[in-house]
């Protein structure tokens, strides 16, 4: 119990942090979670907001709770004291941080990248881009995929060291300059496409299409034969070639998750039987309904129950003997498993059979599809805006605003609730300013009609 004021308030200070902490772990968790949409995620948010918030108020008391935490806390209550720091505009506490940070701890990483992007001041640019140019290990990863985030113009900073950069910080220098649409990485990115490492090779390809880069997107379709990494860039940028390529992938057997998004992204009518087809397929049924519905905009939902994994750690041992020896699982006191039910999209290839043949009619061969309406930014828009998609296929909808039609407008899906809805007017202003200039259901790249 608190004997004195200050106690109290350190008590009251600690529980903020550990609430926040709470909060800020479970909105990790609810960003790609199917059963909440996106809008949903910003009560836990504003939650999260009243006690940093709190914290900012607790001022200098709160500070020295908050860098004790820091230190000693857990990875949550680490993201909500930099967000207090960056707020408190404590530059030194944050740079502190960054020089003593584990980088071999990816949640604690995450949470300080995630704190930056959210709350870095811009008053902080230059002193940041200076800290990245003397290449502290601790600080490159970091810094580097902040600037992408927040569009700060650390375009320099980001060449001159991008050459040398070790190859854990070359993904998010790649990133980076792709969201800041540096011309001058060009040259660099297309070297890029050749790295060993699979994860720098598909960020260099984005960066490329960003930037308008068509020789990249044209480069991607042979790799693509051997390769994986350029599924998701072809899906984002490509044509009826690149339909062909991955088509050729699915009925090889070799389909993976982002072949088959890529498939859905595209639009082509050529893949939806092969899609319906990769339904029967276990490892990528979900992705194959994920991508059916992108291209048709049927409301195709199921009811199902998601039975809980067994940790056998947790099992009495009457529940153990029972669950080793006859494969009795533990049930409820009603007599149900545990578990949960959700709603998904259909994964059930004659449903989806039976609804092509009643639809049939409304497609046109010759035309790309989007929400099963002709491919134009209104449909992109309206993946942006749509609840029915978790934050993946949301991302992917915006990167190809830009890449397909060149809008230029900042937005990341996993921004803030209240940050997006300042956004999306802007973002649907364009829409409504640019979309006559497009043909429905045409290839577009950078602007301009592909073949």
């Amino acid at each position: 119990m608190a004997t004195s004021i200050k106690a109290f308030n350190i008590e009251l200070y600690q529980e903020h942090l550990e609430e926040a902490s709470f909060l800020y772990e479970q909105r990790l968790g609810l960003l790609n979670d199917p059963e909440l949409t996106w809008m949903d995620i910003d009560e836990f948010e504003q939650r999260l907001e009243a006690h940093i918030d709190a914290l900012v108020v607790g001022e200098d008391l709160a500070l020295e709770v908050c860098q004790t935490q820091a230190e000693e806390g857990d990875f949550g209550e680490l993201f909500a004291a930099v967000c207090v720091f960056c707020r408190q505009n404590q530059a030194k506490r944050v740079a502190d941080i960054l020089d003593n940070l584990d980088m071999e701890d990816e949640e604690r990483v995450q949470a300080v990248t995630d704190a930056l992007k959210y709350e870095c001041p811009h008053d902080w640019r230059n002193s940041l881009s200076n800290l990245f140019l003397r290449g502290h290990e601790n600080s490159f990863a970091i810094l580097a995929e902040m600037f992408g985030y927040c569009r700060f113009p650390a375009n320099n900073a980001l060449l001159r060291v991008m050459e040398n950069a070790p190859d854990n910080s070359l993904v998010k220098i790649t990133r980076s300059l792709g969201r800041l649409r540096e011309d001058k990485a060009s040259a660099f990115l297309l070297q890029l496409l050749r790295h060993e490492d699979g994860a720098v090779c598909s960020e260099a390809l984005l960066a490329l299409l960003r930037l308008g880069n068509l020789h990249a997107m044209k480069q991607s379709l042979l790799i693509a034969q051997s390769k994986q990494w350029p599924y998701s860039g072809l899906g984002l940028s490509g044509n009826q070639s690149a339909v062909q390529v991955l088509l050729d992938i699915v009925n090889s057997n070799k389909a993976t998750h982002d072949c088959l998004i890529a498939l859905g992204l595209l639009g082509d009518l050529a893949a939806v039987y092969p899609l319906v087809a990769q339904l029967e397929n276990e490892n990528c049924v979900g992705s194959a309904a994920t991508a059916l519905q992108l291209i048709t905009g049927a409301e195709l939902n199921e009811e199902v129950f998601i039975a809980e994994e067994i940790d056998e750690d947790e099992l009495f041992e009457e529940e153990l003997k029972a669950y080793k020896e006859e494969g009795k699982v533990p049930l409820r006191p009603e007599g149900e498993p545990f578990g949960t039910t959700e709603i998904r999209v259909s994964q059930d290839p004659e449903v989806w059979t039976q609804w092509l043949t009643e639809n049939a009619g409304n497609f046109k061969r010759e035309l790309r599809y989007r929400n099963g309406k002709p491919y134009s930014p209104v449909c992109l828009l309206e993946n942006l805006q749509s609840e029915r998609f978790v934050y993946h296929i949301r991302q992917l909808a915006y990167q190809e605003l830009v890449i397909r039609y060149g809008m230029d407008i900042p937005f990341e899906a996993d921004l803030l609730v209240r940050k997006q809805l300042l956004v999306l007017p802007k973002i649907a202003s364009w829409v409504i300013e640019n979309d006559k200039k497009f043909q429905p259901g045409q290839w577009y790249f950078a602007g301009k009609l592909i073949t």
